[in-house]
């Protein structure tokens, strides 16, 4: 016979979101929509949408990007992660090169150096504004402007960017605002990746990126041996 004070049904969930919340939430975080979130995650679209009213109500939030703009984690991987040796958890590190004019860059890397474009964006037939190249274990990357929304806000060093893809973006963000090295707002761009910016002391400019881990192509490196 249950205690005339114990509630019924499951135990209440330790986190503020259960395990199945918190997958609707990621996969929206990821720009996916209901339908996507739902063959992600085996249910139907009714499933998910009632995860997300559960998940509105608890964090007091009714729109899908203040949805996406919460900052909270699991308790598990926070947890986790402050078991794991101190230290930014990064794959690899890239140039990244402003140039003026892409089609005479690409010919320079491509027809001088003999570099090979491993990905770009757009997709062709486009002109790319951004493109990876590699040539052995060498990698760049070449972009022509920028797409940020809030490019006042970036900071301007050389024209050379070093780009750092790690695994942990918002901690790696929560700990330099903590030391007030002015990081940029994350975004979440058109290519699936999440990223900000920041400087170094001698205005070197960072970009720090993290891709989903349910991308197959999450670094260009790992895309690139995939194909091998």
């Amino acid at each position: 016979m249950p205690h005339p004070y114990t509630r019924p049904g499951r135990p209440r969930h330790p986190d503020i979101l259960t395990p199945a919340e918190w997958r609707v939430l990621t996969g929206l975080r990821d720009g996916l929509a209901n339908a996507e979130i739902a063959a992600a995650g085996s249910c139907s679209v009714e499933t998910v949408r009632f995860h997300l009213r559960n998940i509105r109500d608890k964090l007091g939030l009714r729109s899908r990007q203040a949805l996406r703009d919460w900052p909270g984690r699991p308790v598990e991987r926070l947890a986790a992660a402050e078991r794991e040796p101190r230290g930014w958890r990064i794959r690899e590190q890239i140039p990244l090169i402003a140039v003026p004019d892409m089609p005479r860059a690409l010919a320079f890397y491509k027809g001088l150096l003999g570099m090979e474009v491993i990905t770009s964006w757009p997709d062709p037939p486009a002109v790319p504004g951004w493109a990876a190249l590699a040539a052995g274990a060498a990698r760049l990357m070449l972009h022509q402007g920028h797409h940020r929304r809030d490019d006042a806000a970036r900071p301007r060093g050389g024209p050379i960017t070093l780009t750092l893809y790690v695994d942990g973006l918002d901690a790696i963000h929560a700990s330099l605002l903590a030391a007030k090295a002015s990081p940029t707002t994350i975004e979440r761009m058109p290519y699936g990746a999440r990223e900000f910016y920041v400087s170094d002391p001698n205005g070197n400019e960072l970009a720090i990126v993290e891709f989903a881990l349910s991308d197959p192509g999450y670094t260009i490196k790992r895309d690139r041996e995939d194909q091998a």
